[in-house]
């Protein structure tokens, strides 16, 4: 169905530039802005939220722990929908909602309200928001796919940089204005880049990484048959393997973290004595840095191991929360150090994370096992927040929290090493021996 509903465009030329290369340009503008706007400036309200309405963090972490919670539920209807409809109507359809939740999120006055408002974004975030932007790279690349997700990779990193804008928008005219302008740009982006997708290379004459059938009177229907000999796993046989269950653990154990650290880093920096802006410029920073290590983990981890550098990052994103715990404006070595150990740890994680399904199973159904992880896996993410919130309330600081989030969060290692090695992709270091 999916090839019905993808318009011909990016055909086969002498001296085109490969199409894949636009789908990995859309997806990195887009995951700038959303990042920018629905992971890290969003959070950056909480501390205003709290002191307008009186909610406890507690409560605030609720409607960010059920925007996770949903995302996750979701994502196996999404994912499904992805590999049937396409990538392209997916992504209009979860830009435009996401839209009228935040435009929602800028006018509620009551906790309901704001729960609702969570809940509408999780519905367009659910439905496509990122999947459908990385699910046709894993198509349109095999061997090149670790440089094009990094690239997708960057644009999220670049994403942290955006919260400087935001915060100038919070300063300038409160957070509701700040939320309502952050949406209608967001969706002037963000629409434009979905109408580039396109699900797979094989119905335009293309083979993955750039490659042309050899054939010049090849039929579309010839190349599709080339595609097909991937050795893609079925989402049934996928199940059946060891390597399934740990990389959904994974999966889980990082979303605990990271969806503390987006829920809950800002605050722990302004409640710690850090102005709204000094805050963003430390999150801007982290940004830079995020860029440049996420553009190097696609190149390290097609030498090294796409695997192997995601075990280390669990390793270094747990030294990183002690790193986050005795952050304060009086201790900014501590920032450095937060760079150089989370930074790095997740910008490695981020690449290596989205294609790693691939690599273990396969691009064919990959939107649909990365759908069928999520709402297991999202369950660390609805933890996380909510822990790290009600810790807060008890005792007047994150530090305690974030002390156990660190050990919690070097499980990731052990989980991937007990995944084994992708058997689909050729394992660099095993190429190199004699």
């Amino acid at each position: 169905m999916s090839q019905k509903t993808e318009s011909p465009e990016p055909q086969q030329r002498a001296g085109r530039i490969f199409y894949g290369w636009y789908i990995v340009a859309a997806g990195t503008i887009s995951s700038f802005v959303n990042m920018a706007v629905f992971m890290v400036g969003l959070s950056i309200f909480i501390k205003d939220l709290r002191d307008e309405m009186g909610w406890t963090l507690t409560a605030i972490s609720i409607g960010f722990s059920l925007k996770t919670l949903e995302t996750g539920i979701l994502a196996p209807v999404s994912g499904y929908l992805i590999d049937r409809l396409g990538p392209r109507i997916m992504a209009i359809f979860g830009n435009v909602v996401m839209t009228i939740g935040l435009l929602m999120f800028a006018n509620m006055d009551t906790i309901w309200e704001f729960y609702l408002s969570s809940f509408t974004i999780a519905l367009g975030q659910g439905m496509g928001a990122h999947m459908a932007y990385i699910t046709p790279v894993m198509h349109w690349f095999h061997k090149k796919r670790g440089v094009a997700s990094s690239f997708i990779a960057m644009g999220r990193g670049w994403g942290y940089i955006g919260s400087l804008p935001i915060t100038i928008l919070l300063v300038a005219f409160g957070w509701r204005d700040a939320a309502a302008i952050a949406a209608l740009v967001f969706l002037a982006i963000n629409f434009p880049m979905a109408l580039l997708l396109r699900a797979s290379p094989e119905a335009y004459g293309w083979l993955p990484d750039g490659a042309v059938v050899s054939d010049q009177g090849s039929s579309k229907s010839d190349s599709k048959e080339v595609g097909k000999g991937d050795g893609s796993y079925t989402v049934k046989d996928a199940m059946k393997t060891r390597a399934f269950w740990f990389v959904l653990l994974a999966n889980s154990i990082y979303s605990f973290g990271t969806s503390t650290n987006h829920t809950h880093f800002i605050t722990h920096l302004r409640f710690t004595g850090f102005t709204s802006p000094s805050a963003a410029l430390v999150v801007s920073i982290y940004g830079a840095v995020q860029v440049l290590g996420r553009l190097s983990s696609g190149w390290i981890g097609d030498k090294m191991g796409r695997h192997r550098l995601l075990m280390w990052s669990f390793v270094l994103m747990g030294l990183g929360w002690v790193a986050i715990a005795l952050i304060t404006p009086e201790r900014l070595w501590w920032v450095g150090l937060y760079y150089l150990t989370y930074g790095l740890g997740q910008a490695a994680h981020t690449v290596t994370q989205q294609t790693i399904v691939a690599d273990f199973f396969g691009p064919k159904r990959y939107a649909t096992l990365r759908g069928i992880m999520n709402p297991i896996g999202v369950l660390g993410g609805v933890i996380g927040p909510l822990f790290a919130g009600v810790m807060f309330d008890a005792q007047g600081s994150y530090q305690i929290a974030f002390f156990m989030i660190g050990p919690m969060v070097a499980l990731g290692f052990p989980a991937i090493l007990f995944a084994g090695i992708p058997q689909l992709v050729a394992d660099p270091l095993s190429e190199k021996q004699p």
